[in-house]
C-alpha cells in the first residue's frame, strides 16, 4: 500500500539516507531528493512531501556560500519552516537538526565534546513517555559525527543525551524532530566518512572511536530502532492527516451518515478490491488509488436518491466524481492520486474503453459485492465473468462465491 511521500535533502553525495531509505523502500514511500552537492535547491513550488528528512553534512549552518557554494542554509530553513507550517512530518539529522532548530528560531551550538562512532544514548524523563520512542530502552547505541548540536525553542523538549552531547534528540513539534544521531549509519555511509574525515574532527577525544572500531561495528541494531520510531511517528501522522486508506475509511464510514447498507456495500467493495490488488501485485501507488476509489466509489448515492429518485449508474459517474475530488482535497490527498480517483469513481459502471488495472479491477470488485447482495444468479455471474473479467484473482472469487467452474 502506498503510505505517502518523502523527501531527502542530502548534502553529500557520501552522506546518504542509510537506513532512513531503506525503510521507505520497504514500506513503500515514494522518495525524492534535494543533491545539494549537485546543484540541486529545495523545491520553491509544488506539493510539499508528507515527511521531510534534512541529512547531515559537514557544514554547519552558519556556513556560507563563499565556503560551500552549493550549501544553502537559508533556502534550506525556508523549505524546513515551510514544511513544519504546513504540518507535515519534518526530521532532521546532526546538521539538518541543527537547520531544523534555526528553521523554527533556535541557533545551533557547540557540543560540549565532540563525538565520532557509536556511543550510549539515555533517554530523558520525557523521552521515556514520548509516544514514538516507546520501543526504545531507555540506553541504546546512537552512530555519532559532529562537533555541533541543535539549538533550544522556547517549546522544544530534549529527549535523548549522552555524555558528550546533552541534545541527542528534541521534540520541536508534535511530528517534528531533530535527531543529532545517526541512527542510519550503515558501513558504507561509515566507510565513506572515514575516507572524508575533515581534520578537526581527527583529533583525540573521550568519544572518537578509531577506523577499525567504527568499520567492525554492527549497525543492524540501530537501524532496526529508527525504523520502530518512524513506524511510530508515521503511522499517528497519516492519522492525523487522514491521508492514510484507515483514514479515509474512517472519514467516508462519518460520511455515510449512519446508513448502514452504503456502509456494508463500500466495506464490501473495497475488501474485494484491496484483496484483488495484492493478489494481481499492484505497485504502492496504484493500490493506494484503487483502495481509496473503492472506499468512495459510491459517494453520490444520497444525492442521486434525493435528486433524480434512484441511483442510476450514470448518474453516480455524473455527481460522483466531483464530489469525489472535494472529498479527497479535504482528506489531504495529493492532486494527482485525486484526479485518478474521481476519474475512477466517474467511470466504475462504464465497462467499455477500461484503461488501468486499478480501473478493471474496480469493476469486478464492485460487481462482486453485487452480485452477493442482490442474489444475482449464477448463469448471470458466469456471463459476466466470461465478458468482463479479466484478473485471475477476480475470476476465482466469483468462481468460489458463486459455485462456478473455470471455463
Amino acid at each position: 500500500m502506498h503510505r505517502g511521500s518523502i523527501h531527502f535533502i542530502q548534502h553529500e553525495e557520501h552522506i546518504g539516507p542509510g537506513a532512513y531509505l531503506v525503510w521507505a523502500e520497504q514500506n513503500g514511500w515514494e522518495a525524492s531528493t534535494t543533491r545539494c552537492w549537485a546543484g540541486d535547491r529545495p523545491p520553491a513550488s509544488g506539493p510539499l512531501p508528507d515527511l521531510l528528512v534534512v541529512l547531515g553534512g559537514p557544514q554547519n549552518p552558519a556556513t556560507t556560500k563563499q565556503r560551500c557554494p552549493y550549501f544553502d542554509a537559508a533556502a534550506e530553513r525556508e523549505f524546513i519552516r515551510r514544511c513544519v507550517d504546513a504540518g507535515r512530518a519534518v526530521i532532521g539529522v546532526c546538521l539538518g537538526a541543527q537547520l531544523l532548530g534555526e528553521a523554527l528560531g533556535a541557533a545551533y551550538a557547540p557540543s560540549p565534546e565532540p563525538e565520532i562512532g557509536p556511543v550510549r544514548i539515555t533517554l530523558t524523563e520525557a523521552g521515556r513517555a514520548d509516544p514514538f520512542l516507546k520501543s526504545l530502552p531507555d540506553t541504546f547505541p546512537g552512530g555519532e559525527w559532529h562537533n555541533d548540536m541543535p539549538g533550544l525553542t522556547a517549546t522544544s523538549t530534549v529527549l535523548a543525551a549522552s555524555e558528550g552531547c546533552p541534545r541527542q534528540i528534541v521534540r520541536y513539534g508534535r511530528f517534528v524532530y531533530g535527531l543529532q544521531t545517526h541512527m542510519e549509519f550503515t558501513h558504507e555511509i561509515v566507510a565513506g566518512l572515514l575516507a572524508r574525515l575533515s581534520p578537526a574532527l581527527r583529533r583525540r577525544g573521550p568519544f572518537i572511536q578509531s577506523d577499525e572500531e567504527l568499520l567492525a561495528y554492527d549497525y543492524t541494531e540501530m537501524n532496526a530502532r529508527l525504523w520502530s520510531f518512524l513506524d511510530a511517528l508515521t503511522e499517528a501522522w497519516q492519522r492525523a492527516s487522514g491521508t492514510s486508506i484507515p483514514a479515509l475509511l474512517e472519514k467516508m464510514i462519518a460520511f455515510s451518515e449512519r446508513n448502514i447498507h452504503n456502509i456494508d456495500h463500500l466495506i464490501r467493495v473495497w475488501t474485494y478490491a484491496r484483496t484483488i490488488g495484492a493478489q494481481e501485485g499492484l505497485d504502492p501507488d496504484t493500490q493506494y488509488v484503487l483502495e481509496a476509489a473503492a472506499i468512495v466509489h459510491d459517494i453520490a448515492c444520497p444525492l442521486c436518491r434525493a435528486k433524480y429518485g434512484n441511483t442510476n449508474g450514470k448518474y453516480q459517474e455524473a455527481e460522483g466524481a466531483p464530489m469525489a475530488a472535494a472529498f479527497l482535497r479535504e482528506a489531504g490527498v495529493d492532486e494527482e492520486k485525486t484526479a485518478r480517483i474521481a476519474y475512477l469513481v466517474g467511470h466504475h459502471h462504464t465497462f467499455t474503453d477500461v484503461d488501468g488495472l486499478d480501473y478493471q479491477i474496480l469493476l469486478e470488485a464492485d460487481y462482486l459485492a453485487n452480485a452477493s447482495e442482490n442474489e444475482y444468479t449464477s448463469k448471470a455471474v458466469a456471463v459476466f465473468r466470461r465478458k468482463f473479467c479479466r484478473t485471475l484473482s477476480g475470476r476465482r472469487l466469483l468462481g468460489t462465491l458463486f459455485g462456478l467452474t473455470e471455463e
